[in-house]
């Protein structure tokens, strides 16, 4: 594991320090005259770049600036998540990004499907982030209504720009992972405005950094912590340093430097590979000597931590995972199908007794885990992205997941009442709401039936008959008349959904909770009873619904 972290890091260095981009960025800003322009590389590679009016620097540099709120300010909005709605940001980026007006953001749309470098020098970074932060919003949206097999996403390339705003910030670009990938920082030891901002402030760094100095050496770092300790050790050596700085020599000298990392440098160490390769990362852009050893502990156990939560995230990745669900759900489908000599799937899970239906329950709950890990976590993550203009799942994910949903939620129901619980919908899944209000907002799935549907789409179906039974058994023993109408209402739904074919007809299966309440009903109410529903069902009319 270490020695994965360890070439991760060093490999990234190099791969940075050797992109033709990085320079031809940079090239593009110091020929950019105007807020901001747009420029083509000798590849074909459009690069929008920034720059912020010369008087703004020294104003910054001069504490003019502070962290703002983001609750009323609209120009920001396309940040916020569920989870983060606030966070607090740099005035003057702020300020910047709001006077360069509606022109800006149709560029940006412009770029959706095509590949788009966006940068900026100090200031006119900030100005980078939060273009790439819009556009990637814009995208979330084109994706949400129409999949994502043109767009491309933007990479962001700032140099000596300043952190930009607080952990609630960080944390709601970190929420989206195709966001939070795509931020550059490219820092000179000598710059004084990359580092005016280190770990004494509220501050939080975004994305990965490329720290170089001079004579060539380069080093990168993803880790906040480790980010935010080269900073302290840089600000320290610019003590008093007002200049704009300017990288051409430093890029130059980056390009031509080769970092090395052999077996004879490990063992000057005399160290385990991470905290070599952390030592030697320091030693390369000069700021060893002002960090500590118990600061270098502490970056090793942090990087330590960030690949065991790379793993387990790498773990449950959408894409990788979907086929997994997709052969759980055939099981699932499998069982289903089988159990339809016990009354159905429902009841034989609940109400297992044979070797055979335990063996089968068992097995079906390894899958049944399986499902309700992968869609919690999904679900999750799409609910914490903004909803705005009415973005909806991919309808492939939200097919999936409602299959999902209308397959497993009755194995959820069915153990919850297997326990003696009572009043499943008030304790239901925010996974399971959420699935089905988007697939009520879904246009394509309001198609009226002429034939059973295979899935009772009332995925609470059998909640709703433990409820009805529970009021039965409450009714005979001298219940009020309320419950007798909740009773009446609960016939008058089922008889609708079957009007309306959104039933399986497997619910009709002989010795199913559904058919037994049926049985305790019609007792109930004696044969002097008459209802839509009690007439349907004493016609037998039930036994052709398909």
């Amino acid at each position: 594991m270490s020695k994965m972290m360890f070439r991760s890091e060093v490999e990234l260095a190099k791969f940075l320090g050797s992109l033709d981009i990085i320079p031809e960025a940079y090239g593009a800003i110091s020929e950019t005259n105007l807020a901001y322009e747009l420029h083509t590389t000798s590849s074909g590679i459009d690069v929008l770049a920034f720059k912020c009016p010369p008087d703004y620097t020294p104003r910054f540099l001069d504490g003019e600036f502070d962290l703002v709120s983001s609750e009323k300010l609209q120009v920001v909005d396309f940040i916020s998540t569920k989870v983060n709605p606030s966070f607090s940001i740099n005035k003057a980026a702020v300020e910047l990004f709001e006077g360069l007006g509606d022109d800006l953001k149709e560029l940006e749309n412009k770029h959706i499907n095509t590949p788009l470098i966006i940068t900026g020098s100090g200031l006119g970074g900030y100005l980078a982030i939060l273009s790439t932060l819009r556009l990637h919003h814009a995208i979330d949206v084109e994706e949400s209504n129409n999949g994502s097999k043109k767009t491309k996403r933007p990479i962001c390339i700032t140099f000596g720009s300043p952190l930009l705003g607080d952990a609630a910030l960080q944390r709601a670009i970190a929420q989206r992972p195709k966001w939070k990938s795509s931020f550059f920082n490219v820092v000179a030891k000598k710059d004084p405005v990359a580092s005016v901002f280190s770990s004494s402030t509220p501050y939080k760094p975004l994305g990965s950094f490329l720290f170089c100095i001079e004579s060539g050496g380069h080093t990168a770092f993803e880790d906040q912590d480790s980010i935010l300790l080269v900073l302290d050790a840089m600000k320290l050596s610019n003590a008093g340093n007002l200049q704009v700085y300017d990288y051409t020599n430093v890029l130059s000298s980056m390009r031509k430097k080769v970092m090395y990392r052999g077996v004879s440098e490990l063992g000057e160490f005399n160290l385990n590979p991470l905290r070599a390769g952390i030592t030697l990362q320091l030693r390369e852009v000069g700021v060893l000597d002002d960090i500590s050893n118990d600061q270098i502990g502490e970056m090793e156990k942090k990087q330590t931590d960030m690949i065991r939560r790379k793993n387990a995230t790498n773990a449950y990745d959408p894409t990788k995972k979907l086929n997994d669900m997709k052969i759980s759900l055939t099981y699932m489908e499998w069982y289903m199908k089988t159990r339809k000599p016990e009354g159905g799937y429902y009841d034989s899970y609940k109400n297992a007794k044979s070797k055979d239906e335990i063996q089968k329950k068992q097995e079906m709950m390894k899958h049944h885990r399986t499902l309700n890990q992968y869609w919690n976590k999904f679900v999750h993550e799409k609910d914490i992205s903004p909803q705005k203009e009415g973005a909806k799942l991919r309808k492939r994910w939200l097919y999936g997941g409602n299959t999902y949903r209308r397959i497993v939620e009755p194995l959820d129901i069915a153990e919850y009442y297997h326990k003696g619980n009572t009043n499943y919908i008030e304790n239901r899944g925010e996974h399971y709401k959420l699935l089905e209000k988007w697939s009520n907002e879904d246009n394509s799935s309001q198609e009226k039936r002429n034939k059973a549907a295979s899935l009772t789409e009332d995925s609470c179906f059998w909640a709703h008959v433990e409820e009805a039974s529970i009021k039965l058994k409450d009714l005979e023993n001298g219940g009020s008349s309320n419950t007798e109408t909740e009773l009446k209402q609960f016939e008058a739904h089922v008889m609708l959904e079957i009007t309306n074919y959104r039933m399986s007809a497997d619910i009709f299966l002989e010795g199913s909770s559904f058919m037994e309440w049926w049985k305790k009903y019609k007792a109930h109410k004696g044969p002097a009873y008459a209802s839509e529903f009690v007439l349907y069902m004493n016609s037998g009319s039930y036994k052709s619904y398909k």
